[in-house]
């Protein structure tokens, strides 16, 4: 694992500490955002594997605090009490079923931002195990967002939007083979690209030919290598 990768995860678990700790929440959720807001590297704290899964495939669309929703909110800290602020009663009510199946009381965000957009987050998760929080609690986790913040820049790199402009330039990808090979070299599987972007398994294949043969390479390994050498 590279140094910046150590950091990061030693960074990530030493946030989840002060949170839990301080905020009394037993399940937290760390998670970087692309600049089309689409979630991705996850990083779990004692978060049912189950959860994670049905909300990759399909509760993020109706998440009132997906950061599609939020993403002009000026607080950085919102509450899932806040809810209907962000999204139809409807999806908010479809969304707090899926909660309580995992037994999940409330739920905040802290979201991160850099020029103005967002780039992670974090999920606190109180279940009906922990201690209802209280206002006090939301407090503070307004006053330790900052400090967070300050120091998960420091960790985390910008964003290299610009450079990956410049690959999709010089390989003459167009915008939706773009799309797709972000999501790919993000990590995202065949089936979670369909999702992401609301197409077909199929066209994900047919795109992802047309990619490879723009790029010269034979697999999903060789693009992000590829890719890696514009950076």
């Amino acid at each position: 694992m590279a140094f910046s990768e150590v950091r990061k995860r030693e960074f990530i678990d030493e946030t989840f500490r002060l949170l839990s700790g301080a905020l009394g929440a037993s399940r937290l959720v760390f998670y970087s955002v692309d600049d089309n807001n689409n979630l991705h590297n996850f990083v779990c704290s004692r978060v049912p594997s189950d959860f994670l899964k049905i909300y990759i495939r399909e509760m993020y669309a109706h998440d009132p605090l997906h950061v599609r929703q939020i993403e002009h909110e000026q607080n950085p800290v919102i509450n899932m009490m806040d809810a209907g602020r962000y999204a139809p009663e409807s999806e908010v009510a479809l969304y707090r079923q899926f909660l309580d199946v995992f037994q999940v009381s409330n739920t905040i965000e802290l979201i991160f931002q850099r020029d103005s957009q967002i780039y992670a987050g974090i999920s606190v998760m109180w279940t009906a195990d922990d201690t209802v929080p209280t206002d006090d609690q939301f407090h503070l986790a307004d006053t330790l967002h900052p400090y967070i913040s300050f120091n998960l820049k420091e960790v985390l790199p910008r964003s290299k939007a610009g450079t990956a402009q410049n690959a999709n330039a010089l390989l003459h990808l167009t915008q939706r083979e773009a799309e797709v090979a972000r999501l790919l070299c993000c990590g995202r599987t065949n089936a979670d690209i369909a999702q992401c972007l609301g197409i077909g398994l199929s066209t994900v294949k047919t795109h992802l030919i047309h990619i490879f043969d723009k790029a010269g390479v034979d697999n999903r390994a060789g693009l992000v290598s590829r890719m890696m050498q514009f950076s």
